[in-house]
């Protein structure tokens, strides 16, 4: 580079040294006044020396070549100028690398300043690269378009947005904005922009370039704030679901109880039940709200199961056993009806849990008045008339019920003697007279016992009819109870014969009998317990015979 005398320095032309030959010959090289360069002329006789001054610094000397020279000083001075010069000439060279340092970082500062100016300037009016708000990139619009696109992005989002309730495969309820009176906060979405014009326009152009370089790797990413709406339009839709869907579980239930039925009970059929929980369901819909999104909602209500169903009933109300007897084809019509009255008594009769039952308070007087009939029945040993004949293969009945469905019998009395309907220890007779006979049991269960009890057709024949009594109750599973019976003694009749006037009554004499009898429990068909209930004595009979003359 050259110094600031350059200009005036270029200016004058130096003329190039030429060869000429001095006085002792030689050929030297001429300066521009044709003096020899480097030359010193020498005086010649009385002539003095010339004296040639130093000439002044010039900035814009520099050392340079075939620039004009002061003649050359004497010799005793040539050490010093030599000095000078060098001295001069550091001085000039430090000078210029300073200048050159100088102009150098100029130079990058101001190519520096110039690149930041041509990143940052085009976007002085416009969004910077990098700003999304709502996935749209703002980048190189003005305020008023990117406003414009966020707001148009905002109403296409809202009048898209919509979310289905569906229940059982319908549309139950629509929930959108309209709905909702949803509205975006105009400051929110004022705030939002104008934090987001900042992002590239935030104080000097140094400070926006670096915001923009950033941007370059990581962009500002916003999203408008959701409309706000009345989420208590929400509360309400779930409510009246709730309202709708909402039912509680039936439990299967016992209508009636209709001893002329075979199976005697009437059920109502159990129901299940429905109930919506509808918090988990108010929060995933706020969730939507807050965030937008579209979808749909399945209603899905908590099934509820009911506690007693139709198959819980039939175990609980199951047979736990049918007693038969069969009805001599000898009983007259009144004896048969005489047990017809009693079965009407006891027949849908139900024992409570820890009840007892009495054959005498259930069936009442065997009188006329209690609508029974006067037939022959087996008193104090002998077959004799009387009302209510025929109660006792009734009670006997009964009885065999009570023990095979396992109740526990309180009172008991078999007959003198043995029944044409069951075997010895198999009979309970009962008597309404002074002394009363009673049949008593007790519901030892921890369920009702529902009775049944009728006069049938004994399925040979519609003439040949038996009594049936049934017990129902809670089931008995795989427990089962026979009533059994052993004969530990025979009483042999020893005793003289006896005449009688009456020629029916009339009979070979009979053994007496000692028998015991028992519950017997089986599991699966396998006995695990034998309990004894009574010890029964059928005393001997004598031989009747008939004598007219009595």
């Amino acid at each position: 580079m050259n110094g600031p005398n350059n200009n005036r320095g270029s200016a004058r032309r130096t003329e190039p040294p030429r060869r000429v030959q001095d006085a002792a010959g030689q050929m030297r090289n001429t300066g521009p006044q044709g003096t020899f360069r480097g030359y010193v002329p020498q005086p010649t006789g009385n002539q003095r020396p010339v004296q040639y001054a130093v000439p002044p610094q010039n900035p814009g000397w520099n050392g340079r070549r075939g620039a004009a020279m002061s003649p050359v000083p004497p010799k005793p001075k040539k050490k010093r100028k030599t000095g000078l010069i060098i001295f001069l000439t550091i001085l000039a060279l430090a000078g210029i690398a300073a200048a050159v340092v100088t102009g150098v970082r100029i130079s990058k500062e101001t190519a520096e300043r110039q690149r930041i100016s041509d990143k940052v300037s085009p976007y002085n009016g416009l969004f910077c690269p990098g700003v999304y708000v709502d996935g749209i990139a703002l980048g190189g619009m003005t305020p008023e378009q990117a406003m414009n696109s966020v707001k148009s992005q905002i109403n296409q989002r809202d009048d898209a947005w919509k979310v289905q309730l569906v229940y059982n495969g319908s549309i139950v309820a629509n929930i959108n904005t309209d709905t909702m009176n949803m509205r975006v906060d105009e400051n929110e979405l004022n705030n939002m922009m104008n934090n987001a014009w900042l992002q590239g326009h935030n104080g000097s152009e140094a400070e926006r370039y670096t915001q923009m370089e950033t941007l370059e790797t990581t962009p500002y990413v916003v999203y408008t704030a959701r409309p706000s709406g009345d989420t208590g339009e929400i509360d309400r839709i779930l409510e009246s679901l709730k309202g709708q869907i909402d039912q509680p579980a039936q439990d299967a239930t016992v209508v009636s109880f209709d001893p002329s039925r075979t199976y005697p009970f009437i059920f109502t059929t159990e129901t299940t039940g429905l109930r919506l929980d509808i918090a988990p369901l108010k929060e995933q819909l706020y969730q939507m709200v807050s965030t937008m999104t579209s979808g749909t909602v399945e209603i899905k209500p908590e099934v509820l199961y009911p506690q007693v169903t139709e198959a819980d009933l039939q175990q609980q109300y199951a047979l736990l056993y049918s007693a038969t007897t069969p009805i001599s084809s000898k009983s007259n019509e009144d004896r048969n009806n005489n047990i017809r009255r009693c079965f009407e008594k006891i027949t849908g009769y139900i024992l409570q849990p820890g009840k007892q039952f009495s054959f005498n308070k259930i069936v009442g007087d065997r009188t006329v008045e209690n609508g029974f009939y006067p037939a022959e029945e087996y008193i104090n040993d002998e077959h004799v008339m009387g009302i209510g004949g025929g109660a006792c293969q009734a009670s006997t009945t009964v009885y065999q019920a009570a023990v095979c469905s396992g109740l526990q019998i309180v009172s008991r009395r078999p007959h003198s003697d043995a029944v044409s309907y069951t075997d010895y220890g198999k009979d309970a007779t009962v008597y309404m007279g002074g002394k009363q006979i009673d049949l008593v049991f007790k519901n030892n269960t921890d369920g009702p016992i529902y009775i049944t009890a009728d006069v049938v057709p004994d399925g040979t024949s519609k003439k040949r009819l038996m009594t049936k009594v049934s017990f129902w109750g809670r089931s008995l599973g795989n427990v089962r109870y026979t009533l059994e019976t052993e004969t530990v003694e025979i009483l042999p009749s020893l005793m003289d014969p006896v005449y009688v006037s009456d020629k029916d009554s009339a009979s070979k004499a009979k053994d007496g009998y000692v028998v015991k009898s028992y519950r017997v429990t089986y599991i699966d068909g396998v006995e695990v317990n034998r309990e004894m209930l009574f010890t029964d004595t059928y005393n001997p009979k004598p031989e009747k015979i008939y004598d007219p003359n009595r």
